[in-house]
Order: structure tokens, then C-alpha cells, then sequence
């Protein structure tokens, strides 16, 4: 990673909304984002460490993929860069069941479960893809949307395009620390030429 800080090296758009707006963004972690973090670290150290689960919020984690693969032992799967890891708590039916990390049906997926490979993960700093399902949004979302998320440009238009007059009331926001018109983020040509966004949300008034 270069010594220059993520929100000089990306456009930096940074939201500061009252605390009952803050859920209006967790769509955008359903969809998928990118954080800045260590790898080469096991996903129970990620989670734990990098993006800040206590130990009751992993309990509930009962689904977790790794870049595509079910994650029964957090302890020996890798996190590396480039990874992409799902995260969701209980899901109903045999397909729910199925995933849950230890379950009993977990031997059913015995081809597709992750297992290292023994390709050298090597330990660092790397971009991790991160989602996440249900109502592990609301626990790990708020502190996660904080720290700052990289995202396509054109996922996010999208995103605020249908939301620019919601967002207008109780938000505020700048780019690249000036001001900006909450509606005109639905505007194509204040994104253009930019393939990808670090977005900040922040618990705050919004100022007028």
C-alpha cells in the first residue's frame, strides 16, 4: 500500500447522517465493498481484529463463504488479498442449513467447502472484498461504513440516484472535503471518470 492515505488516493465522499439514516447505507454492503486491511491473517483474526466483531456478534455468523467456498473452521482459512468473504447469519431451509459453518448437514458440501491449498498467503496489507447478509448489518455495518469503504462509482450512483431526496433530509456530505449538494449525487457527471469511491458514513447531526 502506498504511504498515501485511501481517501487522497480515491475521491473521498464522506456522509455524516443521524444515527436512524445510517441504515439507508447497508444496501450498499449486501452488494458488496472493499475495506483496506491485514491479510494473511485467518478469517476469525479478521473478523475479530479487522472489522471489529465481539465474540456474540461471530455466534451468530452462521454462514460464511469464502471467495465463493462454505468456511467451517475460521480458524485455519486465510484471508488474502483480493479476497472476497460473505458473511450471514441464520438462513431458513435445507440451502441455509446446509451452509451453517458446523452444521449437520455441513458433510453434504464436502467438495465445495474452502480448504487452504497451501499457496503462500503472504501477510500485509491488501484490499478485502466484504459482504454482508441480514441482520449482521446493523451490528457490524455501523462501525464498518465509519472506517471507510471502497466502492464502484457506478454502484454508487445507482445507489444515491434513487435516494438523493431521502438522503436529503438528515444527511450531509462532502467530496474530497467540500460541500456538495446531496442531490446532485444522483447526477452522473459528479462521479464521471471516477471507477471507484471511498465512502465514509458517520453517526452526526447533519449540518444545514
Amino acid at each position: 500500500m502506498s504511504a498515501e492515505p485511501i481517501e487522497r488516493t480515491y475521491p473521498h465522499l464522506a456522509f455524516v447522517a443521524e444515527e436512524g439514516r445510517v441504515a439507508s447505507f447497508f444496501l450498499l454492503l449486501q452488494q458488496g465493498v472493499k475495506i483496506r486491511s491485514r491479510v494473511g491473517c485467518s478469517v476469525d483474526i479478521f473478523l475479530r481484529q479487522e472489522i471489529g466483531a465481539a465474540p456474540e456478534t461471530i455466534n451468530k455468523i452462521q454462514s460464511i463463504m469464502l471467495d465463493g467456498k462454505p468456511v467451517d473452521d475460521i480458524g485455519s482459512a486465510l484471508i488474502h488479498d483480493g479476497s472476497v468473504l460473505a458473511l450471514s447469519a441464520a438462513m431458513p431451509g435445507l440451502v441455509g442449513a446446509t451452509l451453517r459453518r458446523g452444521g449437520a448437514y455441513s458433510s453434504f458440501r464436502g467438495a465445495i467447502t474452502y480448504h487452504e491449498t497451501g499457496t503462500v498467503c503472504t501477510q500485509g496489507e491488501g484490499w478485502v472484498g466484504v459482504k454482508i447478509f441480514n441482520l449482521l448489518m446493523a451490528e457490524l455495518g455501523p462501525d464498518l461504513l465509519h472506517n471507510g469503504v471502497l466502492l464502484r462509482s457506478s454502484d454508487l450512483f445507482d445507489f444515491l440516484r434513487e435516494r438523493a431526496e431521502e438522503f436529503g433530509q438528515g444527511c450531509s456530505a462532502t467530496l474530497d472535503s467540500k460541500p456538495i449538494d446531496i442531490r446532485m449525487l444522483g447526477k452522473s457527471t459528479v462521479l464521471a471518470g471516477k471507477d471507484q469511491v471511498f465512502l465514509t458514513v458517520s453517526i452526526g447531526p447533519a449540518k444545514a
